[in-house]
């Protein structure tokens, strides 16, 4: 009846919040309720409730006072959990979730019980009533707009290719044209460039190992990028999901994802279709995915490309990124992959939309291959394909027929 979350979500969301209470005591005070379902979970914040209140730090020893033995793997685990970067959203996820058992739970025992139906029905407004206090909430975060900060948009990479800061950037191109070199291209040039930073690359539709072979053959090419321990890759072997479903749920997971990205400050997805469950031609669904990233930018100061596919059917035309229009609309800047005539190691970038990079320069020559790579569109591959089938069914003339007799035949 109601989407609920698995277990063991629930528990690790729980010993998150739990976690960076620990990191960070006064954090205590964003958790309002004890929502926890875990019993252990639940006499622990218990015991933080107290030693809050009485002023005094919240750590193993003096939880464990408070506890019994049988507490101190529990802890243990607690404390080898990443801690949150912002406990409101994964709190509020874990309140709505008890709510919808709360909500089952009651509609059982009304359906049940033995009173009349005026009875029931006074019940079942009274619960819908409760309903509607629960999603009853404040909108909008008001500031004094006068002791606001002016802001200007920064550019990282402008002299190599430029990519807006804190802001969704898409990359867009036909299949084989190259998208996951330049992905790694850019993320290599970032940890160069900026020595303190750190990239995250879910490059789904690869194996890790060939993201790799790619990384590595970049690194011949540009001979000032190099390998090391702040580029992170994941491929095909880690499991995708989607960020919002069919209804526009925000998956759960999506948050903790955010939780283990913390420290990661460009964030590439490729391709953006595979962890989009709604409508992709719907621009409602697209705008509403798009701002979930967006906050995600606000919020974390994080700068994310998305790889994003073009229509099969269009080529390499500007217009033809797959989907709905709202996903190129809500974007800062989007580039565009083309060949490079008579250079195949090389691909044309080209900026098709920027809303604040006033540089005249819009298009980029970027070397991403150390051999020769020839891409074939699906077009091209289509017309070859025909032809190449027109010829192995072609018939021989044979004595004096005339072409048209053949081709009758």
């Amino acid at each position: 009846m109601f989407d609920k979350m698995d277990l063991s979500l629930i528990d690790s969301m729980e010993r998150a919040i739990l976690s960076t209470i620990l990191f960070d005591n006064n954090s205590i005070v964003e958790v309002k309720e004890n929502i926890f379902s875990n019993h252990k979970y639940k006499n622990i914040f218990s015991v933080m409730q107290e030693l809050h209140k009485n002023s005094f730090p919240l750590n193993e020893e003096t939880i464990l006072a408070k506890l019994d033995n049988s507490y101190e793997q529990t802890l243990i685990n607690i404390l080898t959990t990443n801690p949150l970067t912002n406990i409101e959203s994964i709190y509020n996820n874990l309140v709505e979730n008890n709510y919808k058992i709360f909500l089952q739970n009651q509609l059982k025992k009304i359906a049940s019980s033995e009173t009349n139906s005026v009875e029931k029905i006074n019940e079942l407004e009274a619960l819908i009533q409760r309903s509607k206090d629960f999603k009853r909430q404040e909108i909008f975060n008001f500031v004094d707009f006068s002791s606001i900060q002016e802001k200007t948009p920064k550019f990282l990479l402008e002299d190599i290719l430029p990519i807006q800061e804190n802001e969704i950037n898409i990359i867009s191109a036909a299949g084989g044209s190259g998208k996951s070199y330049l992905s790694l291209f850019i993320a290599l040039q970032y940890i160069s460039n900026y020595k303190e930073n750190r990239a995250f690359l879910w490059l789904s539709e690869d194996e890790i190992g060939v993201s790799k072979k790619r990384a590595s053959s970049l690194c011949k090419v540009h001979h000032n990028l190099t390998i090391n321990s702040r580029i992170t890759v994941i491929g095909k072997e880690t499991q995708v999901f989607h960020f919002v479903d069919k209804n526009l749920n925000v998956n759960s997971k999506f948050e903790l994802m955010k939780q283990q990205l913390k420290d990661f400050s460009l964030i590439v997805i490729d391709p953006l279709i595979a962890f989009f469950g709604a409508d992709e031609n719907s621009n409602a669904d697209a705008r509403f995915f798009m701002s979930l990233l967006n906050k995600w930018c606000v919020d974390e100061n994080k700068t994310i490309i998305l790889i994003h596919h073009h229509s099969k059917s269009n080529g390499t035309s500007k217009s033809s990124a797959r989907g709905a229009s709202a996903f190129i609309d809500a974007c800062r800047m989007h580039y565009i992959i083309e060949k490079v005539e008579n250079d195949s190691r090389s691909r044309k970038v080209i900026i098709d939309k920027t809303n604040h990079f006033s540089n005249d320069k819009k298009d980029y020559i970027i070397k991403l291959f150390d051999v020769k790579v020839e891409v074939v569109t699906y077009r091209e591959k289509k017309q070859e394909n025909k032809a190449e089938e027109n010829k192995k069914y072609t018939m021989p003339l044979l004595g004096n027929f005339d072409e048209s007799e053949v081709d009758e035949l």
